[in-house]
């Protein structure tokens, strides 16, 4: 069993790599890969370290990296990468976009367009949120929320449900809240690029987390045209069996080449465990072959 969907306190997990190690190593699982946003920091820490001594199986090198495709933020995995040269492009493209500075952006994005819309707000001062690890939509639609005046100065979707507001208001370019990420993120075909670069394999993660993509597979057909992905991630904790066995007969009928993992963040994301995910997972080992030596 495997997991190669991980997360740590390098970006928005809650757990340290030592602590990932045990878990990995209490669950036999045979081969793990943290995969942080946009950071390697976990793999300089562990060279520090003696890993053997927590963990006995093996580490493939990973990350996972925001791209901007279609009006959409989507997320790439990247596998077996040298880290010395990923991290030199990391710091390149993304070291004036930290998940602070842009999550603060984005807040004041929304908060902007809110007052165009006489909505009422407490100001931006007095919110209690942590810009390094909260997401600034969540914050403003909870923000919104508090005051049942605002009910009747927005769409009733919009107010019903926190899914509506981010997939039809916040991704949608004709609605109120529309927030352009274009220069915030890379487009997929230049992270494909780097990855390659880096001697490293792309995956496209977990498709079905994105609700606005109608037709999944027609979808992954036209990204993979867009960008020359390898692989998609056919096993993850929200997919079902079904949704799971299509998306491997797709990469098999390809010749993509298939990851799975959990996406772990530890206390941060409770109802999902490394190896297993809710339980439902026991990804095997068997998917490495073809891409991982």
């Amino acid at each position: 069993m495997i997991d190669l969907h991980i997360h740590t306190n390098n970006s928005d997990g809650s757990e340290d790599v030592i602590e990932i190690l045990k878990k990995a190593e209490e669950k036999k699982l045979s081969y793990i890969a943290i995969t942080d946003h946009e950071s390697c920091n976990a793999y300089f820490q562990l060279k520090k370290i003696d890993v053997k001594k927590y963990y006995s199986g093996k580490i493939i090198y990973g990350v996972e990296l925001k791209n901007y495709y279609k009006d959409r933020v989507i997320d790439i995995l990247a596998y077996n990468i040298d880290i010395n040269k990923f991290d030199n492009y990391l710091k390149k493209e993304y070291k004036e976009k930290t998940h602070g500075m842009l999550e603060t952006k984005n807040l004041r994005h929304f908060y902007k367009q809110a007052k165009n819309y006489g909505l009422i707000l407490n100001s931006i001062d007095e919110i209690k949120w942590d810009a390094d690890k909260d997401w600034g939509s969540v914050v403003f639609y909870n923000e919104l929320k508090k005051h049942p005046e605002n009910e009747a100065k927005v769409p009733k979707d919009l107010w019903e449900d926190f899914s509506n507001f981010k997939k039809d208001y916040i991704y949608n370019r004709k609605n109120m809240f529309f927030l352009d990420k274009k220069d915030d993120y890379p487009s997929p075909k230049q992270t494909v690029k780097q990855i390659h670069l880096a001697g490293g394999v792309a995956f496209l993660a977990h498709v079905y987390e994105y609700k606005w993509v109608e037709n999944k597979i027609e979808y992954i057909k036209q990204l993979i045209k867009d960008s020359n992905l390898d692989g998609i991630e056919c096993y993850y904790s929200n997919f079902t069996e079904n949704q799971t066995k299509g998306l491997i007969d797709f990469c098999i009928k390809n010749n993509l080449h298939i990851s799975g993992g959990t996406d772990f963040h530890g206390t941060k994301r409770p109802s999902v465990d490394l190896g297993v995910g809710r339980g439902n997972l026991n990804i095997p080992e068997n998917i490495l072959y073809n891409w991982y030596k």
